[in-house]
């Protein structure tokens, strides 16, 4: 059973984000199903309003086929600089319930409302509050509340959109037991296939189990972790220094690349450009890091990572990686290249990251 800590912690999740921002500036949009992202051959989409969501359309998948799904899909182009004013705008709503909120991504915010005095100290009634704020800016919200982060993200997806999920301390082990560990972070589609093969479907398999039996499957790190997050156990606090855990930059090309030649020109000339651009000032050499990652996506829309752990930044380092990575195009052509580095986190033992994929 888990222990009370006695905190208070939600996480705030945007709804369909960037479409909302899209009908604050053209109101046309909000009867209409439409996207924001590529319509073409070489376009994806970013997000889709929920209009579209009822005909399949959804993020990361190529544009062409989500015209073939909703053929009266309107494409808008993304607009970053309206999506980041409104998150800012989103934040000073949030900062005037409590100081405590970390940024999880421009549409994602952890709160700490453990010393909230507002009504009361309930956080239910002040999440509510909270997102009737944003309704009046035009945006809505779903949120999850629980006394630690992970339960709090997960339960965020319960009563999507516009609604919010309390899961009580008490109740944190009995909610978790139930659940797919495709719900779990960091538990993706290659993961649940290694863990179905070893019996492991449900968090309730894993809370059962002896957790070497998932160090022995996982490795030490991460197997000890997952055990640990299914027993409901997430000492991670509400962190106002959010580090940056990965600077990455990747392209979707012109034209398909056949040739490793081309692709290792476009490394050179587009991508460590733009890397060392995002890393400021600093040379290579003085980039501490934990390790540097090429990925490629195919004709296919399927795609490959290669990874290597390094200390210091090397850029010799991704050429290696991209030509290992270029065997696996088999028979396919290569659209989009993407380069990044993996930074050290002083934090690391109580990260959620269990790094399986």
């Amino acid at each position: 059973m888990v222990q009370s800590s006695g905190r208070k912690i939600a996480l705030l999740d945007l709804d369909a984000f960037f479409a909302a921002v899209e009908v604050i500036k053209d109101p046309g949009l909000a009867k209409r199903p439409f996207a924001v992202g590529g319509g073409g051959e070489r376009g994806v989409v970013a997000t889709a309003n929920y209009r579209a969501r009822e005909f399949g359309v959804r993020s990361a998948m190529p544009g062409h086929h989500a015209r073939k799904l909703c053929p009266d899909l309107v494409f808008v182009k993304p607009d970053m600089a309206a999506y980041k004013a409104m998150s800012k705008q989103v934040l000073g709503v949030l900062t005037e319930f409590t100081p405590l909120v970390e940024p999880a991504s421009i549409d994602e915010f952890y709160l700490d409302l453990t010393e909230n005095t507002a009504f009361k100290g309930s956080a239910s009634l002040t999440m509510e509050a909270i997102r009737a704020e944003l309704r009046a800016l035009g945006v809505t919200a779903s949120a999850g509340i629980s006394s630690q982060k992970m339960v709090a993200k997960i339960a965020s997806e319960e009563r999507k959109p516009d609604g919010q999920f309390v899961v009580a301390p008490e109740a944190i082990y009995a909610y978790l037991g139930a659940l797919s560990l495709r719900r779990i972070p960091g538990v993706g589609p290659k993961s649940q296939e290694r863990l179905a093969a070893a019996g492991f479907h449900k968090v309730g398999d894993i809370q059962n189990c002896d957790p070497s039996k998932l160090q022995r499957l996982l490795g030490d790190h991460a197997g000890y972790l997952l055990h640990q997050r299914c027993q409901g156990i997430d000492e991670r606090p509400v962190s106002l220094s959010r580090m940056r855990k990965q600077v990455s930059v990747e392209s979707t090309l012109h034209r398909d690349f056949t040739h490793v030649k081309s692709a290792e020109q476009f490394l050179e000339t587009s991508l460590l450009p733009s890397l060392k651009k995002r890393l400021g000032e600093a040379r290579w050499q003085d980039v501490r890091a934990k390790g540097q990652t090429v990925k490629l996506k195919f004709s296919d829309f399927t795609q490959t990572t290669v990874s290597r752990v390094s200390n210091r930044v090397s850029p010799s380092l991704f050429y290696q990686l991209l030509h290992e990575a270029w065997p696996r195009a088999q028979d396919r052509s290569v659209r989009l290249i993407g380069i990044g580095i993996t930074l050290p986190d002083p934090d690391e033992d109580r990260q959620l990251e269990l790094a399986l994929e």
